[in-house]
């Protein structure tokens, strides 16, 4: 292939991307600010329709699963055309329904759908971008926060001018109906597009997903992504509950400290590649930076809860520090298993989706016990965890090397063997 075409592919391929993940972000997030809206559709209490994160939780780990074991014979590209097509008609058929089963049903398939989408987006973006995968995951992951950001203004817009919220999951719908149009009019990467394999990756690229999944610094990675899911999104589902109670104000008045985090979270992985690009930072040194930053500014929110300035910056801070840690983790573990792309991917999202699916609804079940003071630390304590499993791969990734070849360094290794 000419290297211009492929220049050409890749920035079309990125900008076909980015513009999936901004509708994915904003038909995943429509049902958190409709959902008094679905239970008086359906008929049904706010508790109970509250089940359809569940249900979509368990559809996305379900996703991941089946994604993951599809990824080998079927190209990420078609997957992601037909995950996105699921989500697109689950955005249309949420707001129109009037049976809760049908409600709950559907929320289980749009997560199935979200799970192949983020699956084969990662699988993708690894094809095409190995040579820049810091810099392109943190500028890629950065359109979910837009989508976060533009979901609820989309919808206030469209309560306002048609005095019905339908239109705003119809417009998540038609934007990613317009991506599927995208994606089926271009060609996108297979693992051919991968740099030539040396020995030792050729004997990796051979391994059985049993083998690899018998290795221990897969499962390390698994638990940075499980921890991390339980700080954002412990974080980003309890915010505004925690300080309208602990603050007591309403659920309006408490809504702009949700959208304080996910600015500071889209703002941040914009900058978090530019920070790579330059190499201002290194990719280790800006994760621990995060880390500790994300879990000190979760635990600011904690403590002053009913202080509304302080909890408001708490709030923007942890989302800026929570912003470059999923885009860097998938970074480095794409890069040290880049011949293996969708069993990583499988596991590192399945790991993403359970930890969704627990933690979220025990943060509840916890709030009547302890009070939303200890719940909110709940993120502090997830994001501080991440540690524990970061600094373990890092020493058996470190060790990995000084096996294979003491002159590399991690972002150009690959994974042991075990024997």
């Amino acid at each position: 292939m000419h290297q211009r075409a492929t220049s050409y592919n890749r920035r079309f391929l990125f900008y076909t991307l980015y513009l999936t993940y901004i509708g994915g972000g904003i038909m995943s997030i429509l049902p958190g600010p409709t959902l008094s809206l679905l239970a008086n559709n359906t008929r049904v209490s706010t508790a109970v329709a509250g089940w359809i994160f569940t249900a979509g939780a368990g559809g996305f780990a379900l996703g991941v699963l089946l994604t993951g074991a599809l990824a080998g014979k079927i190209h990420p590209k078609t997957i992601l055309i037909a995950g996105l097509s699921l989500m697109a008609i689950g955005a249309i058929i949420i707001p129109v329904t009037s049976q809760f089963p049908v409600l709950l049903v559907t929320a289980l398939c749009k997560g199935i759908g979200f799970g192949a989408l983020d699956v084969s987006i990662n699988i993708l973006m690894t094809l095409a971008f190995h040579d820049s995968l810091g810099e392109s995951f943190n500028s890629l992951h950065s359109a979910y926060g837009i989508g976060a950001l533009v979901a609820p203004v989309l919808l206030s817009l469209t309560l306002t001018l048609m005095h019905d919220a339908r239109w705003a999951y119809f417009t998540g719908a038609i934007l990613a109906i317009i991506c599927v149009i995208m994606l089926a009019c271009q060609n996108a990467p297979s693992s051919s597009a991968l740099p030539s394999r040396s020995a030792q990756q050729a004997q990796t690229a051979s391994l059985s997903t049993r083998q690899l999944l018998r290795q221990p610094l897969l499962w390390l990675m698994a638990f940075e992504f499980f921890f991390y899911i339980i700080a954002e999104i412990g974080f980003s589902n309890w915010i505004v509950t925690a300080i309208s109670q602990t603050a007591v104000i309403s659920l309006a008045l408490a809504a702009p400290f949700a959208t304080a985090f996910w600015t500071g979270l889209t703002l941040s992985r914009i900058v978090g590649g530019q920070v790579l690009r330059r190499a201002t930072l290194s990719e280790n040194q800006l994760l621990l930076v995060c880390i500790i930053g994300g879990s000190l500014s979760c635990l600011l929110v904690a403590i002053f809860p009913g202080q509304l300035l302080i909890s408001f910056t708490a709030s923007a801070s942890a989302g800026f520090f929570f912003g470059p840690i999923y885009p860097g983790l998938m970074a480095i573990a794409a890069r040290w298993y880049i011949h293996a792309p969708d069993t990583l991917s499988g596991v590192m999202l399945f790991s993403c989706g359970i930890s969704g699916m627990i933690f979220p609804v025990l943060m509840g079940l916890f709030v009547p016990i302890t009070g939303y003071n200890w719940v909110m630390t709940v993120p502090a304590l997830g994001c501080l965890l991440i540690l524990v499993p970061f600094i373990l791969a890092n020493v058996n990734q470190r060790r990995a090397l000084q096996l294979l070849r003491p002159e590399s360094t991690i972002e150009t290794a690959t994974p042991p063997i075990n024997a």
